[in-house]
């Protein structure tokens, strides 16, 4: 059996994903309401990992893949420290759907992620066609709370 998994970091490139879940398939991009993209997990590097923070009108883009219920386990194992929970993203279309996806809990301040780990966040992006104002916000040395507000109109 099929899920879906909302992917907004590093698995948001499909040859990263794949390295690591095989049989994931992409199914496009989606987004999610009332979230902020943050780098305040730290990784074991020191570095910061992409994070979901709760926040009134702000939005994050990722990339919808179908993952085998059996596969879950191998990307927990990825994804350490993280909450896998369902949350309901939004097709470009205005289809909403629920998706898995990953959440560290703890409230801890915003660390640079490093050039190796953004590049697999920006060849997500860019492969899955997501929108040029939020990739060009992926390209800045650091993402403010602010930067990822809702602007006018629906991208």
């Amino acid at each position: 059996m099929m899920q879906l998994y909302f992917a907004y970091g590093s698995n948001m490139s499909t040859k990263r994903l794949c390295g690591r879940i095989p049989a994931a398939a992409p199914v496009g991009r989606a987004r999610l309401d009332g979230m902020r993209l943050a780098f305040n997990k730290p990784g074991r590097d020191r570095s910061g990992k992409a994070n979901l923070v709760p926040t009134p009108g702000s939005l994050v883009w990722g990339v919808l893949f179908e993952i085998a219920r059996a596969d879950w386990a191998t990307l927990d194992r990825f994804e350490t420290g993280y909450e896998r929970v369902l949350q309901r993203v939004e097709l470009p279309d205005g289809r909403q759907l629920d998706a898995h996806a990953y959440l560290w809990r703890a409230a801890t301040p915003d660390l640079q992620p490093l050039d190796w780990y953004r590049s697999f966040l920006l060849e997500g992006a860019r492969e899955h066609g997501l929108p040029d104002e939020y990739i060009a916000l992926l390209e800045r040395p650091s993402v403010a709370p602010a930067a990822a507000r809702r602007r006018s109109g629906r991208p």
